[in-house]
């Protein structure tokens, strides 16, 4: 088996490739490995047709028991030889629209495609200069193939992964496949390990990135799929969609209440027959009555509403929400899996402390913004426009040392940098001196370049000043250049450099390295014009040290902090190296004590079980790949843990697909990134994340309100249905009555406590655990409490109702009206699993006081109008029916605040009491 590109021989890569390093492929054989190879490019995204994205919408098995039931009901209405139109389908129609409603909802929220393909794709440099046949072309980036001959130079976007032939001081840019803040230096002659990983195959180059600065010549060794590019791409469809814990929960718990349905109605329905002397046709409508009745009909559209609700106050907070249930998500996260660059560092290196004339100064200013101050370490002033000589030096060789350009974005005024990261540092660290390139280059006039390269490990740049002096500005490895140099500047002047400053410079070089600060010597040579002819980077004047680093973003560590009270434990997974990533981690408070570090080597010599059971204890992951951020995800997931990831760049894309939730970056971060990603944050703010997480675990403790308030209602309807129709004699409630009940008069206080205010102690709570069902083993014991209290107020109606038809008949409508009625002051004891109804704050819910009064005036409709009355076999009620009506529908708020008091004082019952019973009658823990 061969070695892989990166690390084979270039002769036999070349011969392997049957590729010329010189001259290139020959036409007619270049159209021949396009034939064979195909396009360069990646293939298509598989596309779902709007027809199968609107029918997803109905795999709910709640919406499968609805469509089902309105089945039923059509087949009940037309045996129905008499009645209206209205009155025979009403049940059916209602269902439906209510179902189809619900379709178009989910659809609407969700409608555009994934399209993390057509991203990757568009990553892919349009052309591509290769030489052919002896000569330079400019061709297609799709025509080029194995073994074609690239000719790449600073700007150039690379159109397919290939082997440095020769390299002229080349750096490219590859954030975006492998995390790393810093351009990735590249030398074709450098010897590369087999197992290099991605970031330090330094002899090649790949489709996405771009050139920086110099000059190559390269020869392609894979295209399309074949490129690091495409395996990505590869692993983001392998990946799929991902079930969030909501979807799952809503899955298995629809299901539970489809059983619950089936089996009642099969009970009723054989009661039904083996009594007998009834028809077929109305036993089988008590059955679809029943099953209405239990199921709650608003439940998916309520849950819709509320989730696109939250989605809307998400994105005014800067977080934008590509699928519904991901608004929910990130409350359940027990991990948040963070890259680092670029999500919690600014993406941009900024110089933190410069070392000058024995003295180290701190800088300070973010990324490449030109405006800063100098402060020294030992307190003492610094008079900043009279810096002292050493520093000032030391600033100017850093702006003329330099091929990198600062621009301002005219429209976000942020500062930006057109080259290497590191010169772009370097300018604005020299801007902030006031000795910004453009006031010092004036007085130089540029003579020549010796560019940088990984043996010499220096730049130099040589300039004559306006007394007609020859300087050679050098900048480089701190190793390389010290012992070149015999004079130290110092604040007194030029002296000769004694050993005591050397070993003084030597451990700031260590100092600033120990905080995995990048470090650099700044050094710089004066002679005379034409006198001492030769080598310019020898007996250097040692100017200065400058350590930079990609710092933190503003914010983030206060975030780590919230995560730590909410009980979230955050990671890095980072493709920067080990040293860096730890301190960052440090300086933001993310390490803890006994936490562990890992490389992608390292993780690369473990199975998935090994990296499993040590999982729990690695904070940091550096150096790693696609593949290994993938296996990290899966691993946290195999221990039960509900993953959010966040990420920024196309390396990021399948573990943000693989993750429950994927947060990507909106303004920094790749398009691949963002349409791998369930929810975009628009400002890249790390903060963002955790008002996110406040917002979803407000949103799931909602939901398990309104669910709550939804199955005890259902409940009472139910209790109520089952008896009357076993009963025999009884008139039941009809379809329609319930569907009302369920639509109508209980949709909207539901959907108001969709949106009720959270609880300010959300973000201190630990994460619901993952295996936790919707509701727990209380709120069942509640709903039945609740349900059990409200159908024994509609059944003593009834049984104390005189038992002739015509008195039976108005009994129903009044216990239609009290069903309808008792969930609307059910609704304000739902606000809080523990508090009175009377102690929650705000006392009076503005949203729920407009729900509960519109859906009260809504059924009056039913009741007052009297063309409406046949339609839903109502009556006209007399004072003191009315009087009975709100006394029983009130009925409800003393039995749950009874029962809240008691759970309160079991609560507070001392340890060693005893263990208390369980208390029913209360909405869902939040």
């Amino acid at each position: 088996m061969s070695e892989p590109a990166h690390a084979e021989e270039l002769s036999g890569l070349l011969a392997r490739l049957d590729a010329s390093s010189s001259g290139g492929l020959e036409a007619a054989e270049a159209s021949a490995r396009l034939e064979k190879h195909g396009k360069n490019k990646l293939p298509e995204p598989a596309r779902k047709s709007t027809l199968v994205r609107i029918l997803e919408q109905f795999k709910n098995p709640l919406v499968l028991t609805l469509i089902a039931a309105a089945a039923i009901a059509v087949v009940v209405g037309s045996t129905a030889a008499e009645g209206s139109f209205l009155s025979r389908f009403g049940d059916a129609i209602a269902i439906l629209l209510i179902v189809i409603l619900n379709a178009f909802l989910g659809y609407y929220q969700e409608r555009r495609a994934e399209a993390a393909l057509d991203a990757l794709q568009k990553l892919s440099a349009p052309n591509a200069r290769v030489r052919r046949g002896g000569k330079v072309q400019v061709i297609a980036a799709e025509d080029v193939v194995p073994g074609d001959l690239l000719e790449l130079e600073a700007g150039d976007a690379i159109a397919a992964d290939a082997r440095l032939v020769q390299t002229i001081d080349l750096a490219t840019e590859e954030a975006a496949l492998t995390g790393e803040s810093s351009a990735s230096v590249k030398d074709a002659l450098a010897p590369v390990p087999a197992d290099a990983p991605l970031g330090d195959r330094v002899t090649m180059v790949f489709t996405g990135t771009t050139v920086v600065r110099g000059k190559a010549r390269a020869v392609v060794t894979a295209t399309g799929s074949g490129t690091e590019l495409g395996k990505i791409g590869e692993m983001i469809n392998s990946v799929g969609d991902q079930k969030t814990p909501l979807e799952e929960r809503l899955d298995s718990f629809g299901t539970q209440i489809l059983r619950a349905c089936l089996l009642l109605s099969a009970v009723l329905l054989g009661w039904g027959f083996l009594r007998g002397g009834r028809p077929w046709h109305e036993l089988l409508l008590e059955a679809v009555s029943l099953a209405v009745a239990a199921i709650p009909e608003g439940l998916p559209a309520i849950t819709t509403i509320t989730l696109a609700l939250g989605m809307q106050r998400m994105a005014r907070r800067g977080a934008i929400v590509r699928k519904l249930p991901a608004v929910e998500t990130l409350g359940a996260a027990t991990v948040i899996a963070s890259d680092k660059t670029g999500t919690l560092t600014q993406n941009e290196m900024t110089v933190r402390f410069v070392y000058a004339g024995g003295h180290r100064y701190k800088v300070t200013g973010e990324g490449y913004d030109p405006h800063g101050e100098f402060k020294a370490e030992d307190g003492a002033e610094v008079d900043q426009d009279k810096l002292p000589a050493p520093l000032t030096y030391t600033l100017a060789t850093a702006a003329l040392c330099n091929n990198a350009h600062l621009d301002q974005d005219k429209e976000t005024k942020k500062w930006r940098i057109v080259g290497d990261p590191t010169e772009g540092a370097l300018l604005a660290l020299s801007a902030k001196g006031n000795m910004a390139r453009e006031s010092v280059a004036p007085s130089h006039q540029f003579l020549h370049e010796l560019p940088f390269d990984s043996d010499r490990k220096r730049m130099t740049v040589i300039t004559r000043d306006h007394h007609g002096r020859e300087i050679a500005h050098v900048k480089g490895s701190v190793d390389v250049l010290l012992p070149l140099c015999v004079k130290f500047a110092a604040d007194d002047g030029v002296r000769g450099m004694t050993d005591e400053d050397r070993h003084a410079i030597t451990a700031e070089a260590e100092r600033m390295s120990s905080e995995a600060l990048r470090v650099l010597a700044i050094c710089r040579r004066v002679r005379k014009q034409g006198h001492e002819e030769g080598d310019v980077e020898r007996e250097l004047t040692f100017l200065g040290l400058v350590g930079m680093m990609d710092p933190p973003r503003a914010g983030v560590k206060e975030a780590v902090e919230t995560c730590k009270l909410a009980g979230i434990r955050a990671v890095m997974i980072t493709g920067d190296h080990k040293l860096t990533a730890t301190a960052i981690a440090k300086e933001i408070g993310l390490w803890e004590e006994g936490d562990e570090a890992i490389t992608g080597s390292e993780l690369a010599k473990m199975g998935d079980e090994e990296l499993a059971r040590r999982v729990e204890h690695l904070r940091v992951f550096a150096r790693t790949t696609a593949e290994q951020k993938l296996r990290i995800v899966r691993a946290f997931k195999s221990r039960g843990h509900v993953v959010a990831m966040t990420g920024d760049g196309v390396n990021d894309a399948p573990a943000l697909r693989e993750a429950h939730i994927g947060v990507a970056m909106g303004m920094g971060g790749t398009d691949v990134a963002r349409q791998a990603g369930d929810l975009i944050l628009a400002d890249d703010n790390f903060a963002t994340i955790v008002e996110a997480v406040r917002e979803g675990r407000a949103i799931y403790s909602n939901i398990q309100k309104f669910i709550f308030f939804l199955l005890s209602s259902n409940m009472g309807l139910l209790v109520a249905v089952f008896v009357v129709s076993f009963i025999g004699t009884w008139p039941p409630l009809t379809p329609l009555m319930i569907l009302w009940i369920n639509l109508v008069t209980n949709g909207l206080p539901a959907l108001a406590l969709g949106i009720d205010p959270p609880d300010p102690q959300l973000m201190r709570e630990a994460p619901r655990p993952p295996d936790a069902g919707l509701l727990g083993r209380r709120d069942y014991l509640g709903i039945v409490y609740v349900g059990g209290i409200m159908g024994a107020a509609a059944i003593a109606l009834y049984a104390m109702s005189p038992q002739d038809e015509d008195s039976l008949l108005r009994t129903r409508a009044l216990a239609f009206s009290l069903l309808a009625l008792s969930p609307l002051f059910h609704a304000w004891s739902c606000r809080s699993p523990v508090l009175s109804a009377f102690a929650s704050r705000p006392l009076v819910s503005l949203p729920l006081l407009l729900a509960c009064a519109a859906s009260a005036a809504i059924h009056l409709v039913a009741i007052l109008i009297p063309a409406l009355r046949p339609v839903f076999r109502t009556y006209a009620m007399s004072p003191h029916e009315w009087m009975i009506l709100i006394v029983l529908s009130a009925l409800v708020v003393p039995a749950v605040e009874i029962a809240k008091a008691i759970d309160r004082a079991v609560r507070r019952r001392p340890p060693g009491a005893g263990a208390p019973a369980a208390t029913p009658g209360l909405p869902p823990a939040s």
